[in-house]
């Protein structure tokens, strides 16, 4: 079961709570909760924001530790800061690549803030994600590198300029890091590329996924990294808060495309028993023919009750529907990568040789394994 803490965050992971939400936040406050653990879990899942304008509007923020309201107050406002600044950072790099003709794609926190969320404050964005086709690469680094941007010499595709962070892709999913996570789609990403949508932002305008691809991605997102956030189930919670019925078939019909039908059933089924949301054509599990197994059930149940998924499994999950050949070399490169990217998971030992590297990896795999 999860703990009161959880249950109280996903009570107040709604942008504006209602009478019934509110109600729920009140009466989870009304138990013996400690409220430095609250605090830290709302960090952790990328909730801290949320907590602080549930308990705003539900009027229990005045009866909390006058202590305890300053923390969530400052946690509220740096992201307000933090988020603002990445958004000027934004406006300054648009400028110069749509005068060249360089199309990026805004990515996860970025591209939310635009179409999810009205609050600045709610979404915690420690940087921003851009994603460019190898064709407009070399382009988008002359234009940062010319803005004052600095290149990371251990991970070449950030750069840095004062508190702001760029995280560069070249492969929606990170191909370019992983060669193997390329199987992963049916399709090229060029496809994704051409049905991405036109936001503006002050003015400017660039471009984002569309919203079947938003939720297709988020998703795989949240798998990748062992649904170690609540908050990125709660962005997928509120970009299909307004959905239709043929919105949801139009999923249906893009996970088909892309081979990404599983995704459908993971993030579904977390977010029906995760926050008693009922999902539009009953289920993601009739909508695509098949439930979930006994093992994919358990390993959820896990995040459900708060508790971390084993890197293994989510190995196996993602790569569900794909050939034993392509599941093989997923597992191998994701487990084993190629030397320099193992340098940037062993950044404290840049002194290693590459067989160091490799049995170094081997210790972590078999450590994982155990603490699994």
């Amino acid at each position: 079961m999860p703990s009161i803490d959880l249950e109280i965050l996903t009570y107040c992971s709604d942008v504006d709570p209602g009478r019934d939400q509110l109600q729920k936040i009140r009466g989870g406050m009304s138990n013996s909760v400690d409220m430095d653990r609250l605090i830290d879990l709302s960090v952790k899942e990328g909730l801290g924001g949320f907590l602080y304008k549930s308990l705003l509007k539900a009027g229990l923020l005045d009866t909390i530790n006058p202590r305890h309201k300053q923390k969530l107050y400052n946690i509220y406002y740096l992201t307000v800061r933090q988020n603002l600044k990445l958004i000027h950072a934004l406006n300054t790099i648009l400028e110069p690549l749509n005068q060249k003709g360089i199309q990026v794609v805004l990515m996860q926190g970025m591209a939310l803030l635009q179409q999810v969320y009205q609050d600045v404050g709610l979404r915690p964005m420690k940087d921003m994600d851009l994603w460019v086709l190898p064709k407009g690469y070399l382009g988008l680094i002359d234009s940062l590198l010319s803005l004052g941007f600095e290149r990371d010499s251990l991970y070449p595709n950030t750069f840095r300029k004062g508190e702001t962070v760029l995280d560069i892709h070249t492969h929606i999913l990170g191909a370019d890091r992983i060669k193997a996570r390329d199987y992963l789609l049916k399709k090229g990403q060029e496809e994704i590329f051409n049905k991405t949508i036109t936001v503006i932002v002050d003015g400017r305008e660039t471009l984002s996924l569309g919203p079947q691809d938003q939720f297709l991605y988020l998703g795989l997102h949240a798998l990748k990294h062992n649904f170690d956030r609540l908050i990125w189930l709660v962005d997928i919670k509120h970009l299909v808060a307004g959905w239709s019925d043929s919105d949801w078939e139009a999923l249906l019909n893009r996970a088909k495309m892309l081979g990404q039908e599983h995704t459908i059933c993971y993030i579904g089924h977390l977010l029906e028993r995760i926050f008693d949301i009922e999902i539009p054509i009953v289920t993601p599990d009739r909508l695509i023919g098949r439930g979930l197994t006994f093992f994919e059930a358990r390993i959820l149940k896990r995040r459900i009750n708060g508790i971390s998924i084993p890197t293994w499994a989510q190995l196996i999950m993602i790569s569900n529907g794909k050939s034993l050949p392509e599941r093989f070399s997923f597992f191998v490169e994701t487990l084993f990568p190629r030397p320099e990217v193992l340098r940037q998971v062993f950044a404290n030992a840049p002194d290693l040789s590459v067989p160091q590297l490799y049995w170094r990896r081997v210790l972590q795999v078999m450590r994982f394994g155990r603490l699994s």
